[in-house]
């Protein structure tokens, strides 16, 4: 295994940390897509849950409403991708920027599945 050669001077270090990379269009863009369906993740989920007839409606479309679910998922994801991928997106987007948004994301869908199911577990 080869050794890498890390400086110890605290400049580099932040040097480093700061660097931001701009991202090619297909990275932005299919990592917008990622942030719009995993929120739209949780609003599905919630909405199935609370109504029947959207329940019944997803299981009778593909078998199983997770399939369903999984499938609406994937083609908006790919659709979104593709069309902010063709569509030139400011240049301000760097990669960390991209990360804040996937991670908040992430933590309001999180936070959407455990205040909705929550009732549910406390019972």
């Amino acid at each position: 295994m080869k050794k890498t050669n890390i400086k110890k001077n605290k400049n580099i270090q932040t040097a480093v940390i700061k660097n931001k990379t701009n991202m090619n269009k297909y990275s932005l863009g299919f990592g917008l897509s990622l942030v719009v369906t995993n929120l739209l993740n949780a609003v599905i989920l919630v909405v199935k849950e609370v109504s029947s007839s959207v329940m019944n409606v997803m299981k009778a479309a593909l078998g199983h409403h997770w399939t369903t679910h999984a499938v609406l998922l994937l083609l908006v994801f790919v659709i979104l991708g593709v069309v902010f991928s063709i569509y030139e997106i400011d240049a301000k987007w760097d990669s960390r920027k991209l990360m804040y948004y996937v991670i908040g994301s992430v933590i309001i869908n999180i936070v959407i599945i455990v205040v909705f199911f929550l009732p549910y577990l406390i019972m």
